[in-house]
């Protein structure tokens, strides 16, 4: 940041992430409507895909969501048969969230978008792992401020 104006729009860390954020969530989702999920509902997914079974508290911490924001992906979720709700109230952080047969074989189906990201991004995947690497270490400086 430079001394210019402190309200400027460029000169503001929240718009170059607001801006990647908007244009990797647009990059992502003509992949993603070919296996019927939205961005936030791939972010659950991969979740589920590493582990079969998560609870409430992991899926919103890991993800930075409320339970206002979380409710309607699972729901979708539920709906298309990817996972299953041991409660549909969800009244508790420890309320554990399954994946179905159906949602583990979505994954075979899901191996590829990081790749065609890559590609469609044009950008050498030394310098995403830098971003990805600086993001990461921002994102572990904030929760340590929690």
């Amino acid at each position: 940041m430079t001394t210019k104006s402190t309200l400027s729009l460029n000169e503001q860390l929240c718009f170059p992430v607001y801006g990647s954020t908007r244009i990797i969530s647009r990059l992502y989702q003509p992949v993603l409507a070919k296996l019927q999920l939205s961005y936030s509902e791939y972010m659950v997914m991969l979740m589920l895909w590493e582990k079969d079974k998560v609870n409430i508290g992991q899926i919103r911490r890991q993800l930075y969501l409320n339970k206002e924001s979380l409710m309607p992906i699972l729901k979708g979720l539920q709906q298309k048969n990817f996972l299953t709700l041991q409660n549909d109230q969800l009244d508790s952080l420890e309320d554990e969230i399954r994946i179905t047969e159906t949602g583990k074989a979505l994954k075979a189906k899901a191996k590829r978008i990081p790749f065609s990201l890559s590609r469609v991004l044009n950008t050498p995947v030394e310098e995403l792992g830098s971003m990805q690497l600086l993001i990461k270490n921002f994102l572990t400086r904030f929760e340590k401020k929690k």
